[in-house]
């Protein structure tokens, strides 16, 4: 979806840009508001301070504000994307659910506090919020799944939204965009299980690089400071 709305001229806001500006902090802060009652819930000022250089959402962390961010912009269009429940639980189990079980992660996060840190821990608490605590409950998951698209049926107007399979291609979505449609382009797929994987590993290789950067340089400066203390020794004794 953030693809199909890229080439119709939406910048769109997915994880990726929570990566790129460093801002899972604020999401889990956000997270925690909400579903834990810490702190002040986000309303327009804090959301526009997130997203005010985008056009549109997609992804979590996003869907789990779906009553807040109708609140800060309620005449925005929202897209429902629908899936086969099965296809969407086969998918969660060979993405998110599987990069939840690379223990490594917990490591690496706690080594790398800037940006992975943050996100493994946005990514355990919005699991927990899917999943109340048990991780094995893929039918839980299941029911999470129906009551989030049985909410946003609820609380949108019904001329604001639409209600979207990937497989209906371009021309549902530019007519409920008011948007022409693209040429003979094709509808983007490109969030596929092994793609997905294949970002997050190039994600995990950058942390590591980082964790091991940061420890060659604090080993480097153990050993400068060894030679540096051994060399005034060595210099008082002769």
């Amino acid at each position: 979806m953030q693809q199909a709305l890229e080439r119709l001229g939406y910048k769109s806001y997915h994880m990726s840009e929570a990566y790129r500006n460093k801002a899972f902090d604020y999401w889990l802060e956000a997270l925690k508001a909400k579903y834990d009652g810490q702190g002040r819930s986000y309303q327009r000022e804090e959301f526009d301070k997130l997203l005010g250089d985008y056009a549109a959402v997609t992804d979590a962390p996003c869907f789990f504000f779906v009553d807040e961010l109708i609140a800060a912009y309620p005449d925005a269009k929202v897209i429902l994307t629908s899936r086969d429940e099965d296809s969407w639980l086969l998918s969660m189990n060979k993405t998110i659910l599987q990069l939840q079980r690379w223990k490594s992660y917990d490591i690496i996060a706690r080594l790398e506090p800037n940006i992975t840190g943050p996100f493994w821990k946005t990514l355990n608490y919005t699991i927990s919020i899917q999943r109340g605590n048990n991780f094995k409950d893929l039918e839980g998951l299941r029911q999470t799944y129906r009551e989030h698209n049985a909410h946003v049926r609820k609380v949108v107007p019904r001329t604001n939204l639409l209600e979207f399979r990937p497989g209906d291609g371009y021309k549902e979505l530019c007519h409920f965009l008011d948007e022409p449609l693209p040429g003979k382009e094709p509808y983007p797929h490109s969030n596929r299980h092994d793609e997905n994987i294949k970002l997050h590993k190039k994600i995990w290789w950058f942390a590591v690089a980082k964790v091991v950067a940061k420890v060659g340089g604090l080993v480097g400066a153990i050993f400068t400071a060894a030679g540096g203390l051994w060399y005034s020794q060595y210099r008082i004794r002769t």
